[in-house]
């Protein structure tokens, strides 16, 4: 049995799919993309060896960002840029992660609470990193938003790769004392407090106007409520292996054709890690 791939449900099911659920213009256009990706739809190119005269055809790919087959070069070049520019320190992987009532929201205003989160990570970490009684300097930091969970339900978190230490004014380096950079309650408690506060302005300056009015306060206070959740954890020596995991995601789409086990015409079986349960790959 051929591998199942992306592609091949795309081609079974597509039109079952749009009979059944309306597909936005861009979603019509992704899925047309991906599914003559590679194929006689696109043309291509025909090569021919000078000494032997033999020839072969290679199709044009779509280079669509949403292709699992088309952003593994892409991905490779952003991993060696960010390679160049690491530090020869000990980084810190952290995780911000928003909490999942705010779904709603995203779904309405998914660049404004996606621009807030960026904001607001890069906010709490300068601040920790400018902290006199911390590194007293200016941080660095790579982030990459993931929007989805391993079984595709949105789950938006934001990765971040961080120096341990930060420059000093003087242009002298302070290294962190130990692998351990910031304390995450601290930080989850930072970080809630500065996105609640960006959210409440951008109500107040209307840039979230498709929002239910009577529901807003009600949200923002059950927002504070909450403990949210930060991870933090330094890569004592595999600071390569992080890079390589933003850069997977960087360039390509949730959905890889290498999670995919199964397609029978009709269900699709496919990969994930569950870690609710361990990282257990299920």
């Amino acid at each position: 049995m051929a591998k199942p791939s992306l592609q091949a449900v795309i081609h079974t099911s597509l039109a079952n799919l749009a009979a059944t659920q309306p597909l936005s213009p861009r979603q019509w256009q992704v899925c047309h993309h991906i599914g003559a990706c590679r194929t006689e739809a696109l043309g291509g190119l025909l090569l021919e060896c000078d000494g032997c005269g033999e020839s072969a055809f290679l199709y044009y790919a779509c280079r669509d960002r949403h292709c699992p087959r088309c952003q593994r070069l892409a991905s490779l070049a952003w991993c060696e840029r960010q390679r160049a520019a690491v530090l020869p320190v000990t980084y810190h992987h952290l995780v911000f992660t928003l909490p999942d009532i705010l779904n709603g929201w995203v779904e309405v205003h998914p660049k404004e609470i996606y621009d807030r989160l960026f904001e607001t990570v890069w906010a709490t970490l300068s601040a920790f990193g400018a902290d006199p009684k911390r590194l007293a300097g200016q941080l660095g930091m790579t982030a990459v938003l993931h929007t989805w969970g391993e079984t595709l339900v949105r789950h938006v978190h934001l990765h971040c790769l961080v120096p341990g230490g930060a420059l000093g004014t003087d242009g002298t380096w302070h290294p962190a004392k130990s692998t351990y950079l910031f304390p995450v309650r601290a930080l989850s408690r930072h970080f809630r407090g500065g996105f609640v506060s960006r959210l409440r302005r951008a109500v107040a300056d209307g840039r979230l106007a498709r929002l239910d009015a009577a529901e807003i306060d009600q949200m923002l206070d059950a927002l504070m409520a909450r403990d949210w959740v930060v991870y933090s954890k330094p890569c004592l020596t595999h600071t390569e292996t992080v890079v390589d995991y933003l850069g997977r995601y960087s360039h390509r789409i949730a959905l890889s054709d290498a999670r995919l086990v199964n397609f029978d015409g009709e269900r699709v079986a496919l990969r994930y890690k569950d870690y609710r349960d361990g990282a257990r790959g299920k």
